[in-house]
């Protein structure tokens, strides 16, 4: 089920969308009213779309697109703008900074719905998926449910994301920053002790499977999965 994070101050404009979005198939909308709160709230609900107003509270929509696309975790989330400034030069600016459409106010429910999914169909051409399956681990992102031989695992938040980082990534050395920046449990750097601790639990939940994380020396983590 995609999920939209909706950069908007209006709560009128805010109320429109989420009821657009209920005339398409299933989509999970969270919606922040402050430029200076977007880049947090992408990192914390790690959405499939963002639809970004320019003239907000607290800072300038351009400037909340430089700001995910500088940042590792967010620079591959699509970024639609939705803006009353509809001149040819703000639309072409907003292109040039990284954007994947412009939309402007005001703008038909079925116009706006189409170029969601559009754009959605662009970046998940066989549709969002938000499972994975290795080595008798199933972790479910939309529920945030681990189950190892269909035994559920009680992992921490931290342990889900960087569990679910390491699995969608198998075969593949992380390192330590990247697994930091990624992880939408973090957000703000910590110390790569803290994520050692973490590996470190992990571990001990996996049990017999403990080897499935592999330490990779000066380097980061990698997922051995012997489906691979």
């Amino acid at each position: 089920m995609p999920r939209l994070l909706v950069v908007e101050d209006d709560p009128k404009l805010v109320a429109a969308i989420e009821k657009t979005l209920s005339l398409g198939t299933g989509f999970v909308m969270e919606d922040v009213g402050r430029a200076d709160h977007a880049l947090a709230a992408a990192l914390r609900f790690r959405p499939d779309l963002i639809l970004l107003d320019i003239q907000l509270p607290g800072g300038d929509g351009r400037m909340v697109l430089k700001s995910l696309k500088d940042n590792a975790a967010t620079k591959a989330i699509p970024v639609i703008f939705l803006t009353g400034m509809g001149s040819e030069g703000d639309k072409v600016v907003g292109l040039n900074l990284g954007a994947d459409d412009y939309v402007v106010k005001p703008f038909g429910a079925m116009e706006l719905l189409a170029r969601i999914q559009a754009v959605i169909r662009r970046y998940h051409p066989d549709g969002v998926k938000r499972k994975t399956t290795r080595a008798g681990l199933a972790l479910d992102q939309d529920n945030h449910a681990a189950h190892l031989d269909g035994k559920r695992l009680k992992l921490q938040p931290k342990e889900f994301e960087i569990l679910s980082l390491l699995a969608a990534n198998a075969g593949r050395t992380l390192s330590r920053t990247y697994l930091i920046e990624n992880s939408s449990s973090y957000g703000l750097p910590i110390s790569t002790r803290s994520l050692d601790t973490h590996i470190k639990n992990l571990r001990k939940k996996l049990g017999s499977k403990a080897k499935l994380i592999e330490t990779v020396p000066k380097r980061g983590y990698r997922f051995v999965s012997p489906d691979d």
